[in-house]
């Protein structure tokens, strides 16, 4: 299994944000993401979607994931030629969705959501360490 750890290199934006594992830290996940997506050149649209589906990825690791040690939660961003990656890691231990849980209409959808809003969405989990990827092509 890949080893759950998160690039931290990139020009023009800061390689990673750590955010108190707190809902009133979203707008700064946000933020944080508008900013990347506008140092790589993303359209409005494709911002505004990476965006999304960047604070879908902090709601479900404050909510549902845990802090590391510090209380916190954390953002990094990477590129290459044609793609910008957003990572958002948790300490906690993703568990699968029960079969006929989407059945549920409180059943959280935010793994679809960010699959819609991107071209590639990476689940990397491990016990005591869950990180999603969020990718989003130039064009």
């Amino acid at each position: 299994m890949p080893a759950c750890t998160a690039p931290e290199t990139v020009g023009g934006v800061a390689s990673a944000l750590h955010l108190p594992a707190q809902r009133s830290q979203l707008a700064a996940a946000r933020r944080y993401a508008e900013a990347a997506a506008a140092a790589f050149g993303l359209d409005p649209k494709r911002s505004y979607e990476l965006v999304y589906a960047v604070n879908e990825a902090v709601t479900n690791a404050i909510r549902h994931g845990a802090p590391d040690a510090q209380g916190l939660v954390h953002l990094s961003v990477a590129t290459d030629a044609n793609r910008l990656t957003l990572v958002v890691r948790d300490s906690g231990t993703f568990l699968r969705p029960v079969a006929g849980a989407d059945d549920d209409p409180g059943h959280p959808r935010g793994l679809a959501l960010m699959a819609i809003f991107t071209d590639e969405v990476r689940l990397c989990t491990r016990p005591g360490c869950t990180t999603v990827s969020l990718s989003k092509d130039r064009a």
